[in-house]
C-alpha cells in the first residue's frame, strides 16, 4: 500500500452506492487507506467492510459517528476523520464517483516533489448511468460519459491572484484533489466553526481558502469520474429544499452565511497578502461575483420576465459604457439611444425594445424642455 496518501469517504446511508465504490476500489487496485466516515443509521456498511471478502484487499479503516442529522453534524465528522488520518496527503471522495488510481498518484507524486504546492489533482469525467433494472442506476449497459480538458493550474505568486484565476473558472475541481493533510484539516476547522447552512457556499469556502493557501497544480491525466445522475446525493437534495442559487440567495440563514464567508476568506486573505481588511472584503467579493455569476445568469433566465435576447442586447449595453466617454461607438450608441424616438427607454436592459407613442407626451414635456433649457440664462440676466 502507498503510505504517504489516505481517502477519506464520508457516506449517509446509500450503502449500495458504498458497496459499488468500495468493489471498483478494489477491482481497480487502489493503493491507498481508505477511511470510511459514516454518519448514517444504516448498519449495512459496517458489516460488509468486515465480513465481505471482496474488499480484503483494501487496506479499510470503518469509522462510526452519530447520525447526520444537520450539516454541523457532517461538517464535525469530516473535521474529525480528517483529524484522523495520519499521512501526509489526503483527498476525499463521494460514494457514487470513481478515483483513476494512477492519476491520483500522480498528483500525490507531484505534491511530494514540489512542497510549494498546497493541493493537486487531474482531469475530472462525468458520466450517466442508464440503469436497466435497478431504479439507483447503479449499474446499466447504457454508461454515457464525457471529459473536458482543463490543465490550466493556479500559480500566481499573491493569493488574490490565485483566487481570481480560479473564480474564472467555476467547474474548477478543486474539492476533489490531493491535499496537504494539515492544511485540509484547517480549512475544514473554519468550514465547522462557521456552520453554514448553504453546502454549496461550503464548497466555495473551501475553494477560497485553498486558493489563499498557495498554488494548485492540474494534471492532464484522468483523476476522478463523477456520476450526474445519482439519486440521494446530498448535492441535489439541497437544491431540492432550497432551490437554485438565485433561490438559496432569498432564504433566511443566506445573509448570515454570506457573512460569515466573507469574513473568514477575507480575513486569510488580508494575513496572507498583507492587505488591509477592506481591501481583502473587495477582492473576496469581486472573485465571488465572477464564480457565481455563470450560475445566476442560469437561474435567471429561467424566470418567466428575463430571456436569451434580453441578455444579449443588455450585454452590449454594458460593454458600449465601458468604453471611454469620446470613444467613437459609445458617442454613436448613446445619440441613438436617446434621439431615435422608436427606442425604448428600458432597451439597455433589454426589457423593451421598441418605444410605444403616449399621446400629447411632446405637448406635455414642452415646459419641462423650456425651463432646462432657458433657466439658467435667465437666472444669470437676472443676477
Amino acid at each position: 500500500m502507498t503510505g504517504d496518501l489516505t481517502i477519506v469517504l464520508p457516506v449517509k446511508d446509500r450503502a449500495t452506492f458504498t458497496r459499488r465504490w468500495l468493489a471498483y476500489a478494489s477491482a481497480s487496485g487502489l493503493p491507498f487507506k481508505v477511511v470510511i466516515a459514516d454518519g448514517g443509521a444504516d448498519e449495512t456498511i459496517a458489516t460488509m467492510v468486515s465480513t465481505d471478502a471482496v474488499f480484503s484487499r483494501l487496506d479499510c479503516e470503518y469509522l462510526r459517528f452519530p447520525y447526520d442529522a444537520t450539516y454541523a453534524d457532517y461538517y464535525a465528522k469530516v473535521h474529525q476523520a480528517l483529524e484522523h488520518v495520519g499521512t501526509p496527503l489526503v483527498a476525499l471522495a463521494d460514494n457514487d464517483d470513481f478515483l483513476a488510481p494512477e492519476g491520483v498518484q500522480q498528483a500525490a507524486d507531484f505534491l511530494l516533489q514540489h512542497p510549494d504546492y498546497t493541493s493537486c489533482g487531474g482531469q475530472c469525467a462525468v458520466f450517466w448511468v442508464e440503469p436497466e433494472a435497478d431504479e439507483e442506476a447503479l449499474y446499466g449497459r447504457g454508461v454515457e460519459w464525457k471529459i473536458s480538458l482543463d490543465a490550466q493550474s493556479v500559480t500566481a505568486d499573491t493569493a488574490r491572484e490565485r483566487i481570481r484565476t480560479q473564480s474564472l473558472r467555476a467547474t474548477y475541481p478543486i474539492f476533489y484533489h490531493v491535499h496537504r493533510a494539515e492544511r485540509l484539516r484547517h480549512r475544514f476547522r473554519l468550514v465547522r466553526e462557521a456552520n453554514l447552512q448553504d453546502l454549496f457556499l461550503v464548497e466555495y469556502l473551501l475553494w477560497f481558502l485553498t486558493a489563499i493557501d498557495g498554488k494548485t497544480h492540474q494534471l492532464d491525466t484522468l483523476f476522478v469520474a463523477r456520476q450526474w445522475n445519482s439519486p440521494g446525493s446530498s448535492g441535489l437534495a439541497h437544491v431540492e429544499q432550497f432551490g437554485d442559487w438565485l433561490g438559496r440567495m432569498l432564504v433566511p440563514s443566506w445573509s448570515d452565511d454570506f457573512a460569515r464567508f466573507v469574513a473568514i476568506t477575507s480575513a486569510a486573505l488580508a494575513a496572507r497578502d498583507g492587505l488591509s481588511a477592506d481591501e481583502a472584503r473587495r477582492a473576496i467579493i469581486e472573485s465571488y461575483r465572477m464564480l457565481v455569476a455563470p450560475a445566476l445568469l442560469a437561474d435567471l433566465l429561467a424566470e418567466p420576465t428575463t430571456s436569451v435576447p434580453m441578455t444579449v442586447v443588455a450585454g452590449v449595453a454594458r460593454r458600449l459604457l465601458r468604453l471611454p466617454e469620446a470613444h467613437l461607438l459609445r458617442r454613436a450608441g448613446r445619440a441613438a439611444y436617446r434621439r431615435v424616438p422608436w427606442i425604448a427607454a428600458d432597451a439597455v436592459r433589454g426589457t423593451e425594445l421598441r418605444a410605444r407613442r403616449v399621446a400629447g407626451a411632446d405637448r406635455a414635456f414642452a415646459p419641462v424642455r423650456e425651463f432646462l433649457t432657458h433657466s439658467a440664462a435667465a437666472l444669470q440676466t437676472r443676477d
